[in-house]
């Protein structure tokens, strides 16, 4: 009886190692998901610039609780364009996180890269946008900040 409690005490605390393990691992890839997202966006912004019939600029969307996508903003003039995701025309790509996961805390619903710098636009207008991926369970959370430079960072 010993030996069979102490194989389930063991056999319990592996299973939910092994669980937790694999919610890091899930955050951790939807983390990096969502940087390359905003990086290829920045980049197909930058690659663009000054070819003939493409978009004023990409972007991303993000939409609680789980949905973000890379956007062109379409215009037939770059000057009023209106520098957010405008509807299903504008999409290019669509991503979402995994349904272990939801956006916490968004505190920009846009970002908007103008080649050829790339200069940033963020929606609603800041400095530094932040946006925290959490477990629906509450335990872990992964950060990604984006600055007014461009610059991508996490946490």
């Amino acid at each position: 009886l010993v030996v069979i409690s102490v194989l389930t005490v063991l056999s319990a605390t592996l299973i939910l190692y092994s669980r937790t393990g694999e919610r890091q691992i899930t955050l951790f890839r939807d983390q990096a998901r969502v940087v390359a997202a905003l990086s290829r966006a920045k980049s197909l912004a930058i690659g663009t610039f000054g070819q003939a019939d493409v978009p004023c600029s990409y972007g991303a969307n993000f939409l609680a609780p789980r949905t973000f996508r890379i956007f062109k903003d379409l215009s037939p003039d770059c000057s009023t364009a209106d520098r957010r995701f405008s509807g299903d025309a504008e999409l290019f790509e669509s991503f979402e996180l995994d349904s272990q996961l939801m956006f916490d805390i968004l505190t920009l619903s846009d970002i908007v890269f103008i080649p050829p710098d790339p200069k940033i636009i963020m929606t609603p207008v800041q400095d530094q946008a932040t946006i925290v991926i959490r477990t629906n369970d509450g335990g872990s959370s992964a950060t990604v900040r984006v600055n007014s430079a461009g610059q991508i960072s996490t946490q």
